[in-house]
């Protein structure tokens, strides 16, 4: 037993990893949770229709100004409102938020190797192992991890160290973790 202590002890060996190097931006920050909101399955419908419920908003909202309940107007424009402004103001409080974090333009390196992920930054580092990771989707622009819901790492393929970092990547994941979809 104070065998396996000392291996897990020792230092990662990424020779045979897939590495990806990338900064902790406001930007990284907003694609990775477009890509994630992307893959949840109630939301989809909903950008099907949104444009479709906005009409109808505007619609109502118009016709109830024209009937003389103008304070009517008012909730129906606000909820039109809302369903156009939604990600904007979304992505606006995420920024906003962010640039509190410590994280924030930090410079990242991440390590996919047969014992898990590996991240190192200017202020942090992390292990995890393959079992705390319950799902993968694959984007044509990259990979996305998750370790519980609403947990995540984004791995776009523009962060890749070299051209076969994304393919090893993906070997990996699709090796270890068993609900692995395309997107």
């Amino acid at each position: 037993m104070l065998r396996r202590a000392r291996r897990s002890a020792q230092p990662l060996d990424i020779t045979m990893a897939a590495q990806y190097r990338f900064v902790f931006s406001e930007g990284f920050l907003i694609t990775a949770n477009l890509r994630y909101r992307r893959q949840i399955a109630w939301r989809r419908p909903f950008y099907g229709i949104k444009w479709l419920l906005a009409a109808i908003f505007v619609a109502l909202g118009v016709f109830v100004a024209v009937m003389a309940i103008r304070w009517l107007f008012i909730p129906f424009c606000a909820i039109a409102g809302a369903i156009f402004l939604g990600w904007p103001i979304d992505a606006w409080l995420l920024r906003r938020r962010f640039r509190k974090s410590p994280y924030h333009n930090d410079e990242i390196s991440l390590s996919l190797t047969d014992e898990g992920l590996y991240g190192a930054g200017r202020k942090s580092e992390t292990r995890l192992g393959w079992p705390l990771f319950t799902k993968a989707r694959r984007f044509s622009d990259g990979l996305l991890l998750f370790s519980g819901p609403q947990m995540f790492h984004w791995l776009p393929n523009s962060a890749a160290v070299d051209t076969s970092a994304a393919a090893e990547a993906e070997r990996l994941i699709r090796a270890h973790v068993v609900d692995f979809r395309d997107v």
